[in-house]
């Protein structure tokens, strides 16, 4: 197993799964950028974030989260936290899938919200579940045929995501109106200077408030974030064939030395060789 993650999305296999129950859980605000994720709530209590949207996960919720959205979740209490998810590489999606079925489709449609939500019953639950535990042993057992059965579990548990209805009705929105702002102050401004004396100037705060008010939420620093958003754009713009010189303009790092440096420790390579590595990758599977 994989355990602490990088909030830059960075997942080295094709696919990573897990199926566990906590006390407390506070993951930060991270993204993957090549994988997507379904996350199924068992039991728990429990809020989910996105850059956007702030809602109480019901037990049995099965989330779709499409590549390249920010989310994170989060406990409210000591009781049971049991959930089972898995992250599945892009390019393995587009394997699975066929001309005629597109198992990608329900995240294309989650999109447009973020993340979607599906009510999953006790049978596909605990379907699900099973899943998750027996892919997981395949992985780590790697014998003959392995392979094989790997894909047989995911396409059923990608088919699974396709064929439940997502939740139509409203879900209230609990994310903070001072979080949004600034998460969308920091979106429409990447390219720019960003700096807590900045945040401070633009929402008369004090800037340490601003710190830790963002760090309770995202469990994750704004100076972190930020960067981490510009490492993100940064690759988006790599793989589609900007220069490192544009990029490293248009994801405001300013500093060419900087912007190489902080690249290489956040992605393990220089901005030139993951350009030459990723170069013309699609970041959605078409079908």
């Amino acid at each position: 197993m994989i355990d602490n993650l990088p909030i830059d999305g960075t997942i080295p296999i094709d696919v990573f799964c897990n199926h566990v129950t906590s006390r407390h859980h506070d993951s930060p605000l991270h993204v993957h950028t090549h994988h997507i994720e379904l996350f199924l709530l068992i039991s728990g209590n429990a809020s989910f974030y996105t850059e956007k949207q702030a809602f109480k996960i019901p037990p049995k919720s099965l989330i779709i989260i499409p590549d390249g959205i920010w989310h994170c979740a989060v406990t409210h209490d000591d009781s049971p936290y049991e959930r089972a998810y898995v992250n599945i590489d892009l390019d393995l999606i587009d394997i699975l899938s066929t001309d005629k079925t597109n198992l990608y489709k329900c995240f294309e449609a989650a999109r447009n919200q973020e993340v979607s939500t599906m009510i999953l019953d006790e049978q596909q639950c605990a379907s699900f579940t099973t899943m998750c535990e027996n892919l997981s042993s395949i992985i780590e057992q790697n014998e003959y045929a392995s392979d094989i059965y790997e894909r047989i579990i995911l396409a059923r548990m990608l088919l699974l995501a396709n064929e439940v209805t997502p939740v139509q009705e409203h879900r209230e929105n609990n994310i903070p109106k001072l979080l949004e702002e600034l998460t969308r102050f920091i979106s429409e401004n990447i390219d720019q200077k960003l700096s807590l004396s900045i945040f401070s100037q633009q929402f008369f705060l004090n800037p340490n408030y601003i710190d830790q008010y963002f760090k309770k939420y995202m469990h994750v620093s704004i100076h972190t974030y930020v960067i981490e958003k510009r490492i993100e754009l940064a690759k988006q713009l790599l793989r589609e064939g900007a220069s490192v010189t544009d990029t490293c303009e248009r994801c405001g790092f300013g500093n060419y030395s900087n912007f190489i440096r902080t690249f290489g420790q956040r992605v393990g390579m220089s901005p030139g060789k993951y350009k030459k590595l990723h170069h013309h990758e699609v970041s959605a599977v078409r079908k």
